[in-house]
């Protein structure tokens, strides 16, 4: 079983990449990756950008390229209102919904089901199984909840603006990578997992309430205890 785990940026793969000793492995296009192993097992770690389209490209180019069984992307999001979710909790995705995609009636609320194409889809499941064992495999100080997670274009601007979406789509958290991740699943045929943290609540732009060190820090830490009770 090859697995990679992959963040938007380096830092939210920093504490992996160091307890688990990873080295440089290269790039693929532009994106660098690196290389641990447990058990005799290769980890590939490989950061992909910002944003969905970004995301898209860079999971692509390393999935053409390189062969993996799962991929699992970490990092952090916003906690939409209704979501009981604060600052510092952790979260695995269900499905990830792209919220700008088909038909807008407000901003960053969009319905792609009466466009009525072919192979066009808002809400793309993630891998039931895989989610469920990276859930079992936490720690009580740090439990996981799984839901539906919003993908965005841009992050809320304000609290109603986050309501609105919330409202629409019932999702716990909005990233702007989720999707991407989502995709490369469903077009390689592998299994896909997301973990984030709570970095803010969403719409709450006062940046003295965000920690991005915790939301980080324990994203990784669940995905570390994954690793290592699977190897």
């Amino acid at each position: 079983m090859t697995t990679c785990i992959v963040a938007a940026l380096d830092v939210e793969l920093a504490r992996i990449k160091e307890e688990l000793h990873a080295r440089s492995g290269g790039t693929a296009g532009r994106s660098p990756y690196y290389i641990a192993n447990l058990n005799q097992e290769p980890i590939y770690l490989a950061t992909i950008g910002v944003g969905i389209v970004s995301a898209a490209m860079a999971l692509g180019r390393f999935l053409a390229e390189i062969e993996v069984d799962q991929l699992i992307m970490t990092g952090s999001g916003g906690a939409l209102p209704g979501s009981g979710l604060e600052v510092g909790d952790v979260a695995a995705a269900s499905v990830e919904i792209l919220a700008e995609l088909g038909i807008c009636d407000g901003e960053g609320l969009a319905d792609a089901s009466s466009l009525n194409l072919p192979g066009l889809s808002q809400t793309i499941s993630l891998d039931e199984d895989l989610g469920n064992s990276i859930v079992e495999t936490t720690t009580k100080s740090c439990p996981v909840c799984r839901g539906a997670f919003l993908s965005v274009a841009g992050v809320s601007s304000c609290s109603g603006h986050a309501l609105a979406r919330a409202a629409r789509f019932g999702a716990l958290l909005e990233n702007m990578e989720g999707y991407s991740l989502a995709l490369a699943g469903m077009t390689f045929g592998i299994k896909v997992a997301e973990v984030r943290g709570v970095s803010n609540l969403a719409g709450v732009r006062d940046k003295s309430t965000w920690n991005l060190d915790l939301a980080n820090a324990r994203a990784q830490s669940v995905v570390l205890n994954y690793l290592r009770r699977r190897y």
